[in-house]
């Protein structure tokens, strides 16, 4: 970009950068609700997750017919929240492993605890087989 260009799309007070032609939305539709639409359209749009009325409407009215509109900003949260917590699990029964190992090498603990061990992580790698299976669903549900 040379100088002038530049001199050009400089705003001396800053703020938002102006968008393209294609990009712009100038053209507004007017929609009409009875006090239950609008209760009804306001509860869809908290319930998916959206902020904004008129991002959930465009998601939903360009949306293939057998798509659910999502937010996908929720799912990602819930992700960042409990993928932490999988790690940490995860570390745990790492550190568990390891101590149990020891112990039954200088025979040191009992069958029933490497049982109770071993149906604990049963059940963790049912739980996280159905976090997972959930994550891949909602996620080709974007598509």
């Amino acid at each position: 970009m040379d100088n002038q260009e530049q001199a050009q799309e400089w705003n001396p007070k800053g703020g938002r950068p102006k968008l393209p032609a294609g990009e712009k939305r100038g053209f507004v539709v007017k929609l009409r609700f009875t006090e239950k639409e609008r209760v009804q359209l306001e509860e869809q749009v908290r319930e998916a997750g959206y902020n904004d009325r008129s991002e959930y409407l465009r998601r939903k009215i360009f949306a293939s017919a057998d798509v659910p509109v999502h937010n996908p900003k929720q799912l990602f949260r819930a992700l960042d929240k409990t993928g932490g917590e999988l790690k940490r699990i995860g570390t745990n029964i790492n550190q568990i492993a390891r101590y149990i190992n020891y112990l039954e090498k200088n025979n040191m603990v009992e069958g029933k605890v490497i049982a109770q061990y071993n149906q604990h992580f049963q059940e963790f790698l049912q739980v996280e087989e159905e976090y997972v299976k959930a994550i891949r669903t909602y996620l080709r549900t974007l598509r």
